[in-house]
């Protein structure tokens, strides 16, 4: 794509998403690095002045400034592709598993090896060899995995806690998906004009909160019973699949989902503080109720109906791209993000005594006058794919020792065969983008409950075949035991 093609098409993205911001530092002689932050929500009002703050810190210690690139969740994705792909400046930049291994196919990121040695030996005393391993391929480093929680807890709902308590609704012994349906029966019947459930993350479907199989780096071939097996399979012709859509068309054909959720452009977090949300979608964790209810400003209460467990390439990463134009100050930048508690809250929580005060105990909580609602910056529902969020503040909703249970958590519940497994897409990477081009033309609509799985699924199956389906299934599975055969399993 030529230059100026690139630019305009960068451009129509940045108005389309409609809240990208680029807060742009003073620099003089000192090196600038733009650092790429996905969020949820609306981008905090502050952003500029807390920047000028970790500069204040970063230019004594590493010699670097850095320009905060914010981009909301839903076109993060597509900005980052054009951005790779393109001259435009970007040195560091937090990514998932999608983004990562597009990034590597395109030879996009920086193998980190020697500048990990060189300027990033807090970020290995803080993580150890095991987690760093999460972000090898063929045992070269391309990405920091982030310090937080691994185990998730699927099946989650936050749902308003006033609206439960108005209608007399008991949930202490919801534990299903047919449970839930019969939560949602009461609120829609008592508030029609509510949207009772939706997504969370803009462009995304509910399914990414709705696991029981180890997706293995993209859905385009899976291990099924929380990967409990090390057979690779479709996911689309597994029973948990169609048991997912057929609870989610039934809440559609209910009225429960808007009728434009596959098009919305608010998260659901935004949403519920608009008020006309009853729930959404989320996945527990110690401290997930803190979590939302700072982002919402609502009292929140949770329910999880499926099994927690942890399944490989679950992690954030923070990788530098090819075309860094300052990489060892890069590296620095994210050691901070592991090692410099200063650092770490100002980009979670903003300012001590403007955005946020501290307790007695050590928690933070919000100053006088302020609430989620009034405040200028909080980013505490990212505060997970920070870096390492074990040296951030607690706030004080909740357990002072949050930190020492999510460390518990991470022990808990399933854990995958494959857990540890990277998969390198770059064999097949012609059918990958035939496969993929099928499924988005899908995924909103069957996954929000739109489309009558009894026939779109079987459609999107045969044309997913049609493009190369078992040609990845197969590489993928190729990949997986030679991994396995490395651990001696």
């Amino acid at each position: 794509m030529k230059k100026k093609a690139l630019a305009m098409l960068m451009a129509i993205c940045t108005m389309a998403a409609g809240m990208s911001v680029n807060v742009s530092a003073e620099t003089g002689d000192t090196d600038k690095l733009v650092v790429a932050l996905r969020i949820t929500g609306t981008t905090p009002a502050d952003v500029s002045e807390v920047q000028d703050k970790m500069n204040e810190i970063l230019r004594d210690k590493i010699g670097a400034e850095v320009e905060l690139l914010i981009i909301p969740s839903g076109s993060y994705k597509q900005q980052m592709t054009l951005m790779l792909s393109g001259d435009e400046k970007l040195d560091v930049m937090g990514c998932n598993s999608g983004i990562y291994t597009t990034a590597l196919a395109s030879e996009a990121l920086k193998p980190l090896d020697d500048l990990l040695a060189e300027y990033g030996q807090g970020i290995v005393d803080a993580e150890g060899e095991a987690q760093l391993e999460q972000g090898q391929v063929d045992g070269v480093q391309y990405g920091i995995p982030v310090m937080c929680d691994t185990a998730v807890g699927y099946g989650t709902f936050g749902m308003r806690t006033d609206i439960l308590e108005k209608y007399n609704i008991d949930v202490s012994d919801v534990h299903s998906y047919d449970d839930m349906t019969e939560v949602f029966k009461i609120v829609h019947e008592n508030e029609p004009d509510m949207t009772v459930i939706a997504p969370t993350t803009v462009g995304y479907s509910p399914m990414q909160y709705c696991v029981e199989w180890d997706k293995l780096g993209d859905y385009f071939g899976v291990l099924e019973d929380h990967g409990q097996t090390t057979t690779v399979t479709n996911l689309f012709e597994s029973d948990a699949y169609r048991n997912y859509l057929d609870v989610m068309h039934n809440w559609y054909e209910s009225g429960y989902f808007s009728k434009d959720v596959t098009t919305a452009t608010e998260a659901g977090s935004s949403l519920m503080k608009g008020g006309n949300l009853f729930c959404y979608f989320n996945a527990n964790k110690p401290g997930i109720k803190t979590q939302e209810e700072n982002s919402c400003g609502l009292d929140l209460t949770f329910v999880q109906v499926l099994d927690t467990f942890t399944q490989t390439s679950n992690n954030w990463q923070w990788t530098i791209p090819e075309n860094c134009e300052y990489p060892e100050k890069a590296m620095q930048f994210i050691n901070e993000l592991y090692t410099d508690p200063d650092i770490i809250n100002l980009l979670c929580y903003g300012i001590d005594g403007e955005h946020y005060v501290e307790n007695e105990d050590g928690t933070i909580t919000y100053p006088e006058g302020v609430d989620a609602t009034t405040v200028g910056y909080n980013m505490a529902p990212n505060v997970w794919a920070v870096g390492n969020e074990f040296l951030a503040k607690v706030w004080d909703t909740n357990d002072p020792d949050v930190w020492e249970q999510t460390q518990e958590w991470n022990k808990s519940g399933i854990v995958s065969k494959a857990y540890g497994f990277f998969y390198d897409n770059i064999n097949v990477t012609t059918e990958m983008a035939a496969v993929q081009s099928v499924y988005d033309e899908y995924r909103m609509s069957l996954e929000c409950g739109v489309l009558d799985p009894e026939t779109a699924l079987p459609e999107m199956n045969e044309k997913m075949y049609a493009a190369g389906l078992q040609n990845i299934i197969d590489e993928k599975q190729a990949q997986l035991d030679k991994w396995l055969e490395s651990k001696g399993e």
